[in-house]
């Protein structure tokens, strides 16, 4: 059992880690905001921890570049900034709050909506690396521009969501690449890799606003997470924070039944787990349902022997 959620069996309901598509969200939203916003902190401590991080290591490998330090440098930092523009906007959403209403907003958002401009100047010197910046610009430019058609068309009532912001890139591939041992020591790989870890931390906190206020209507598209599952609740590994004592509202899928059920909770413990940059949340449901909770615990239950099957077999 996964040491991030092993509490013994002891309750009533035998609890399993197991994995499951699960969407979570606060049961009542903030109110009187200038745009709809869920109340979850997508940047906790641990989350601006991990940012620190790789913001750290981006310079550390930056600093050890040797080929036109000077240019490569005022690039990183050109998008250094650029990524941190948009986190400071998602923080805003986040919140409730409308970016649009701080004056500088309007001013710095036309500068970044031109995209990178220090990378033109290593186009004919370093065909490579301006390739890399311009993948990095591309999805950079995609998760801007969704954004930025939230911030304008949402209300105090409703939050504009993009239900196909995308997944796959190109950049995204190329780090992949860069995973390999032989570029564990080359500087511009390492920079360009922490780099694309730092917006990667800012896009998906965006990507989890977004949502969190579009998916909920869409359970074959919830991930699958691994949790630990009883009949009576649950903990998991989340990037993000609710509040202690919250109430929530929980919800599985499952696709072999093309079934979703509905309980609603309390956040009874936040722990932070400082190796995985994760906050545990764990919730009891509230008086739940008695049919949901048989159906779970018969889902539970059917896992665990399957589990049981393949480990005989294997």
């Amino acid at each position: 059992m996964n040491r991030w959620f092993q509490k013994g069996n002891s309750r009533r309901f035998f609890r399993i880690d197991m994995p499951v598509r699960l969407f979570i969200t606060p049961s009542s939203p903030i109110k009187d905001r200038e745009i709809y916003a869920t109340g979850v902190d997508y940047f906790p401590p641990i989350v601006q921890k991990l940012i620190a991080k790789q913001k750290s290591d981006t310079l550390y490998w930056l600093g050890r570049i040797q080929d036109q330090k000077v240019l490569v440098t005022e690039l990183f930092n050109e998008v250094i900034d650029f990524v941190e523009f948009f986190g400071e906007c998602a923080k805003s959403l986040s919140q409730g709050i409308n970016p649009r209403l701080d004056p500088k907003y309007w001013v710095q958002i036309n500068q970044k909506k031109q995209g990178f401009q220090k990378v033109e100047a290593l186009h004919q010197s370093s065909p490579k690396t301006y390739r890399y910046f311009k993948m990095i610009e591309e999805k950079y430019m995609t998760f801007l521009e969704s954004m930025i058609h939230s911030i304008t068309h949402s209300t105090a009532s409703q939050f504009e969501a993009n239900i196909q912001l995308p997944y796959a890139f190109k950049i995204d591939e190329t780090i992949e690449l860069f995973k390999n041992e032989k570029f564990a020591k080359i500087p511009l790989v390492q920079s360009i890799y922490s780099l694309c870890s730092l917006m990667d931390t800012y896009l998906e906190a965006y990507r989890q606003i977004n949502d969190d206020n579009v998916m909920r209507q869409y359970p074959q598209e919830w991930r699958l997470q691994q949790a630990n599952v009883s009949a009576s609740g649950l903990a998991v590994l989340l990037n993000k924070r609710f509040q202690p004592f919250e109430k929530v509202d929980v919800f599985f899928y499952f696709p072999s039944h093309d079934k979703t059920l509905q309980f609603s909770g309390n956040i009874v413990d936040i722990r932070t787990i400082d190796d995985a940059y994760k906050e545990r949340v764990a919730i009891n449901f509230e008086f739940p349902d008695g049919k949901s909770q048989d159906f779970l615990q018969n889902e539970i239950q059917r896992f665990e022997i399957e589990e049981c099957m393949h480990f005989n077999f294997a």
